[in-house]
């Protein structure tokens, strides 16, 4: 049977992977915070990453917005938007996402499949800096944390949790590793940006609860505390913790092994080992 080796959550800030090509001060910070991540997953060997992310009006538009959905293509290149960011091929465990997708549908969940897209740097902006000496295929699920309606934090919990009754069910032994990528607390572009720059930390107190509640390994109150209106008050993009959430939901609750915030931009990195 298949298993749920471990997961990780870390920001995707677009600007991250220049800041530390130029060597610039931060730099040697987002070095350390990612590689912590990276050693964490590097640990776990799994045979495939499925990764959360919310899709930034790149894969989808608003003609037509699943609130879940994943990527069964071959593979997929990226990223579609800052040309600036280096350019990567994902590979895709095609066969497992299209097994994944259907067993979902089966458990009620209408999850869409995505056949031809690209990947936009929520997605690879993580790879960059984790994947390095890590060759694994993904699975990438989309969850619609910034386009309004947004799902309810305990339906993405529970797709997190019916994840990994799939996943437990495969009869090959499949090791797999959950990542997530997202904020707390982010508004971009939007009246609730700081002075100095185009994003802002609207919530700076919810990131640092969501931080202490991730430390108590309490998901169940992060959940119960993750309302629409809380989100909302979080930042436009607010509801990336939804795949926090999600991820959060493919194994039973503990403490982080590796958990560390960056309070001036609202977000954390994060890993957590399972078996």
């Amino acid at each position: 049977m298949g298993q749920i080796v471990g997961a990780a959550g870390v920001p995707h800030t677009p600007h991250f992977p220049g800041i530390v090509r130029r060597g610039e001060p931060l730099g040697r910070e987002l070095e350390r915070l990612y590689g912590e991540v990276a050693g964490a997953l590097r640990e776990l060997a799994p045979d495939v990453l499925i990764v959360f992310t919310s899709d930034h009006y790149n894969t989808f538009f608003v003609e037509s917005v699943p609130i879940f959905s994943i990527g069964v293509a071959e593979s997929a290149a990226g990223p579609s938007d800052y040309a600036e960011l280096p350019r990567c091929e994902a590979r895709i465990d095609a066969g497992f996402a299209r097994r994944l997708q259907a067993e979902l549908v089966r458990a009620e969940f209408d999850v869409g499949m995505s056949q031809e897209f690209e990947l936009d740097h929520a997605v690879t902006v993580p790879l960059h800096f984790l994947t390095p000496g890590l060759d694994v295929p993904i699975v990438p699920v989309f969850v619609s944390g910034l386009m309004p309606p947004i799902p309810l934090s305990r339906r993405c919990h529970a797709l997190g949790a019916a994840i990994r009754a799939v996943v437990e069910e495969d009869p090959a032994p499949t090791r797999v590793a959950v990542l997530a990528s997202g904020s707390f607390s982010l508004e971009i572009g939007g009246p609730r940006i700081s002075a100095d720059s185009h994003t802002g930390v609207p919530d700076p107190r919810w990131a640092e609860r969501v931080l202490t509640l991730l430390d108590a390994a309490e998901v169940g109150k992060l959940v119960a505390e993750a309302s629409e209106e809380q989100l909302a008050r979080a930042g436009n993009a607010g509801g990336e913790l939804l795949d926090w959430i999600a991820m959060l939901g493919t194994f039973d609750p503990r403490a982080p092994a590796f958990l560390e915030a960056q309070e001036r931009f609202g977000h954390a990195y994060a890993a957590w080992r399972v078996t």
